[in-house]
């Protein structure tokens, strides 16, 4: 049913987040089963499954489950051996998560422009910035897109996946998650496999899967325990968040399509707007995340969008445009979408009149800035 509008922009008809987990009764019967086991910290039954289906579901040996996806990208670092004096190239239009991980290894950030035609980092820029002391580069599938992976090898160094956004996504048929050296997700509660916080990280090298292991294990091995033998931090994921987690993959192609309902239907409604679309590479199977559209007077169009309790958001800043990560850098096609792009809200909870309720919105403030 859709929407019908009010008029009155000024008084909110209801509050729409952002976005909103989908958690349901199988979900609280293994968490109810992980309380009633005993076993709630950083080890269990139910980590080393949510382990061990993750793997089968993007295509990965090895998958070590961590508190959140930014560990999961410090640990993937980390057993690389990268640290003081080392470069890791990164996106200049991503989450801070990537560039803050590389520095707190030590190491330097070096940032690149993104393609226009993927929001992803641009592989013609990387090779203006890549130096003999470019130990890794962290290509971020932006909002539920794959970067360029075959393009981003040709460098020759270790390519990491970050898909903390882009559960379900594919590169030329290859899931998302299944790419690079090493891979990363976040399981936090926006994403659209959640749980609550969470992330973990995947390898196909045996070798790495180890040393990753010893290190999120606070340096020991299991054969060994309260032995030491490398610097080593606690970075697990605890049982009851992998229950959460189990409940989610039982759930995996529901959760998605219902991001992929939500992500359709905004572009029906808002079709003849003039709003950009975010692009999709020909190479892509681009699942939805938070859905993202591009308006030149955006900033005019959102207090009046959020006048209407929806939760719509600019998104994040250039990374390059941050004191923290470096001297200011010219990034341009970063610089536009940071300026002109905003999120809806997107959940698979959300109802036809809910997505409705918010495309009437926008198409209600662009008509009341001259825009629609």
């Amino acid at each position: 049913m859709a929407y019908q509008p009010s008029g009155n922009l000024s008084r909110p008809a209801r509050r729409v987040p952002l976005s909103s987990p989908d958690l349901t009764e199988i979900e609280r019967g293994y968490v109810m089963a992980a309380i009633e086991s005993g076993w709630i910290s950083g080890t269990g039954p139910y980590l080393s499954e949510f382990e061990r289906r993750m793997g089968e579901r993007i295509d990965r040996k090895h998958v070590v489950a961590t508190a959140n996806g930014t560990l999961a990208l410090e640990l993937v670092l980390r057993v690389l051996g990268i640290g003081r004096g080392d470069e890791v190239i990164v996106p200049a239009f991503t989450f801070a998560a990537p560039a803050s991980s590389v520095l707190a290894v030590g190491a330097s950030v070096v940032l690149a422009d993104i393609s226009g035609s993927s929001w992803t980092i641009d592989p013609d820029r990387v090779a203006e910035v890549i130096t003999p002391r470019t130990r890794a580069i962290i290509a971020v599938d932006v909002m539920g897109h794959p970067a360029d992976y075959d393009a981003l090898a040709k460098f020759g160094v270790p390519v990491i996946e970050d898909a903390a956004e882009a559960h379900g996504a594919e590169y030329k048929g290859r899931p998302c998650g299944s790419l690079g050296i090493a891979s990363i997700f976040s399981f936090h509660a926006n994403k659209a496999i959640a749980t609550g916080e969470g992330g973990c990280a995947a390898t196909g090298s045996d070798e790495l899967a180890a040393q990753m292991r010893v290190v999120a294990h606070h340096g020991m091995t299991p054969d060994r325990p309260y032995v030491h033998e490398v610097v080593g931090r606690n970075f697990r994921m605890t049982n009851l968040t992998a229950a959460v987690g189990l409940g989610q993959l039982d759930r995996w192609d529901e959760l998605l399509a219902g991001r992929r309902r939500v992500g359709d239907e905004y572009g029906k409604h808002l079709h003849a707007t003039g709003c950009g679309a975010r692009p999709v590479a020909s190479w892509a199977q681009y699942a939805p995340w938070l859905h993202a559209i591009t308006v030149d007077d955006r900033d005019a169009i959102l207090p009046l969008i959020r006048q209407r309790g929806i939760d719509a958001r600019p998104v994040w800043p250039t990374l390059s445009s941050q004191p923290i990560f470096g001297s200011p850098k010219h990034c341009p096609v970063a610089e536009r979408v940071a300026a002109t792009a905003l999120w809806l809200p997107t959940s698979s909870v959300m109802t036809s009149e809910d997505v409705a309720y918010v495309a009437d919105a926008v198409i209600e403030a662009l008509a009341v800035e001259g825009l629609g």
